[in-house]
């Protein structure tokens, strides 16, 4: 991964619960297909380039997959976005937001339960492009986490923040060393309060 940013260790995280509620975080911010559910998968997975890209999304690096609820084993009806499609990519999309606040993102992130068992899952956000606003996330490696990593999937919780510049937009990127082997995302949030 870059050296640039910070490295949080999410690998002993607790189990991030789906359809999480959050509170005290500030007003709650408008984020389109926080569950990437359009385009609905019917199949395990579809890849994703930049042009169409998927709703709400812009996908601004090579390509992501979109992963079906039941292969990626969510939990709920959420469906989730593989950061690494055939290599490392990159979504994005404009919050509203207002300048000299604070933003809490929050989401789940999880491992590719096709493959790679064995390796850490990582994955960064930045905002607006700005590379010291980056933080890298590493979930760890799903065989140390769950006794079967083929049966089932494990989630952990992220929290991202940064203060407003006004229409910011949260960058989600994979992992440039995973393959076609990222985190996963879904359902994310954002919140806006006073700095």
């Amino acid at each position: 991964m870059p050296p640039t940013g910070t490295i949080v260790d999410l690998s002993t995280s607790p189990q991030a619960q789906p359809n999480a509620y959050y509170t005290g975080l500030g007003q709650e911010l408008h984020v389109v297909d926080a569950r990437f559910l359009e385009p609905h998968v019917t199949a395990n997975y579809l890849t994703i380039s930049g042009n169409p890209s998927i709703d709400g999304w812009a996908v601004t690096v090579d390509n992501i997959d979109t992963f079906s609820a039941d292969f990626t084993k969510t939990g709920n009806l959420s469906q989730a976005v593989n950061l690494n499609g055939t290599q490392a990519g990159e979504i994005q999309q404009e919050l509203l937001t207002t300048p000299g606040h604070r933003v809490t993102v929050k989401l789940r992130a999880g491992h590719n339960t096709a493959g790679r068992y064995d390796t850490d899952a990582l994955f960064w956000i930045q905002v607006n492009g700005n590379p010291t606003t980056r933080v890298t996330y590493n979930l760890g490696a799903l065989s140390n986490l769950v006794d079967q990593p083929g049966k089932q999937n494990y989630w952990h919780e992220v929290t991202y923040q940064f203060i407003t510049e006004g229409h910011d937009v949260p960058q989600l990127h994979g992992d440039p060393e995973g393959g076609a082997y990222g985190a996963l995302v879904t359902e994310v949030r954002a919140y806006q309060a006073a700095a």
